[in-house]
């Protein structure tokens, strides 16, 4: 078998002559080029078996042309030796990330060096040789295509990092990571699937106009990528939310055009899917589909990282028994709303609301009993009230809502309702059943009685001891 023919560029005619001569008295065919883009050029049109760069060359350096030789299909197989005059750890480091096979000194022994060469033409290509050698125009273009990539590719990995920086919640975190994707692919439906074990929560966006269908079929799509990454394993729990980020108009996509699924791994074990569907989906390309894989990771990371801050900032502003706001963030609710109603129109509403003898439930019951019942209460609150209201544990018993843009008859109204609410619930405790009764207090921002945050607080209280004395299972 004859030796391979030898690429060798370096911009120091001593040494390109010296390397030259050393091979070709090994009975090796050499090729010189003086610097990078010489190489990559003579690369594509020679039938080159090994390839020797120079770090430090003129118009592309040997790092630059490596990652250019490992990316093209028709050069991959190559092996790159990268020569140095240095033998400094991050110059190791950065030839073996840009894809180079070996690394050695220029001051290393002449013999040393043609042994390394030796060893690696005996060992043959890397990679079957692949498909027929460009010309130079092609290469010039194929230049600036990969340089143009790999800005773009910094370019989406640099706004990853932006978003997670930003430290938002997570609903406006996963909206901006996915916004950022689009610009790799245009899908009509994007999803992330956090795998945790035995759970498993899907988040999905629309992008482009999609039917319902369109979007069911996203989600079983990518149900059956995590089952079949995950080896069917079924999961105990498992929840689904949808977002809505429509850019632009255009016809509704009613079929699923395409779907393409990127699995995310750490340790070995699945902790994430991202996928795409729609017709762009069906079209990612071999150079864009290598990317979504680094990006699918980065995306995760962001995304996680901003669940568990979601997560720790939830630990300090709940309560821990009934999931509601803790005392200090209502109040803190309470001051912002009133602050809000000073800069722009609309009133804000405070209902107070007390459990009627609830001591008698824990003494006669057990305070096991009245924990079932603060929690039942808790959850009707939260049922009956709008989305843009909150309500939040006052403290033992008592609860507080907070009604934007509402004013005191229609307080009045929701008042009444969850008034109702817990009267009609059956409240079971054990083995028992047990029927509770809520008295409420009323106030209202704008108000002559009312000057401060303080002030409001102050008048659902009077409202609410208003109630208690009338009777108690009442509004005042």
């Amino acid at each position: 078998m004859s030796a391979p023919k030898v690429l060798v560029a370096d911009d120091s005619p001593l040494v390109l002559r010296m390397i030259e001569k050393m091979l070709q008295g090994a009975g090796f065919g050499v090729v010189t080029a003086k610097d990078g883009l010489e190489a990559v050029e003579k690369a594509f049109a020679d039938d080159i078996g090994l390839v020797i760069l120079d770090v430090m060359m003129p118009r592309m350096n040997g790092y630059q042309t490596c990652r250019l030789l490992k990316t093209e299909a028709a050069t991959r197989h190559l092996p790159v030796i990268m020569l140095t005059s240095k033998d400094q750890a991050g110059d190791r480091f950065w030839g073996l990330e840009t894809g180079a096979d070996h690394y050695i000194t220029k001051d290393a022994e002449p013999q040393g060096i043609l042994e390394l060469v030796r060893k690696v033409a005996a060992a043959g290509p890397v990679k079957a040789a692949g498909p027929p050698r460009r010309d130079s125009v092609d290469v010039l273009t194929r230049v600036n295509e990969l340089l143009d990539r790999k800005l773009f590719e910094a370019t989406i990995l640099s706004e990853l990092g932006r978003v997670a920086r930003s430290l938002v919640n997570f609903d406006e975190t996963f909206t901006s990571v996915m916004r950022v994707l689009t610009r790799i692919v245009d899908f009509s439906v994007g999803a992330m699937a956090f795998v945790d074990e035995d759970e498993l929560d899907l988040f999905l966006l629309v992008h482009r106009p999609a039917a319902p269908t369109l979007i069911e079929e996203t989600k079983a799509r990518l149900l059956e990528s995590v089952a079949r990454e995950r080896g069917q394993q079924p999961f105990a729990k498992m929840q689904a939310r949808l977002f809505t980020d429509v850019q632009g108009g255009g016809p509704e996509e009613t079929t699923l055009g395409g779907f393409a699924a990127f699995p995310i791994r750490t340790n070995d074990t699945l902790t994430g899917v991202l996928g795409f569907a729609g017709k762009a989906a069906a079209r990612i390309a071999g150079e864009s589909e290598a990317f979504l894989s680094i990006a699918a990771n980065q995306a995760k990371i962001v995304m996680e990282n901003s669940r568990l801050f979601d997560k720790v900032k939830s630990l300090s502003i709940r309560d821990s028994l009934t999931g509601l706001f803790n005392h200090r963030h209502t109040m803190e609710q309470v001051a912002n709303e009133f602050g809000r109603v000073g800069r722009y129109e609309g009133g804000v509403s405070l209902l107070m609301l007390d459990i009627d003898h609830f001591k008698k439930v824990n003494d006669t019951q057990g305070h096991q009993a009245g924990d079932m019942v603060l929690r039942d209460v808790a959850r009707i609150l939260k049922d009956t009230l709008r989305v843009v209201d909150s309500v939040g544990r006052y403290g033992g018993e008592e609860f507080v809502c907070i009604l934007p843009h509402t004013g005191h008859e229609e307080a009045m109204q929701t008042a009444e309702r969850l008034r109702v609410a817990v009267e009609e619930h059956a409240f079971r405790t054990g083995s028992r059943e047990t029927r509770v009764t809520v008295s409420v207090g009323v106030a209202t921002y704008p108000s002559t009685r009312v000057d401060s945050p303080g002030g409001l607080l102050r008048e659902a209280d009077k409202a609410l001891y208003k109630a208690k004395e009338g009777g108690r299972n009442r509004v005042a």
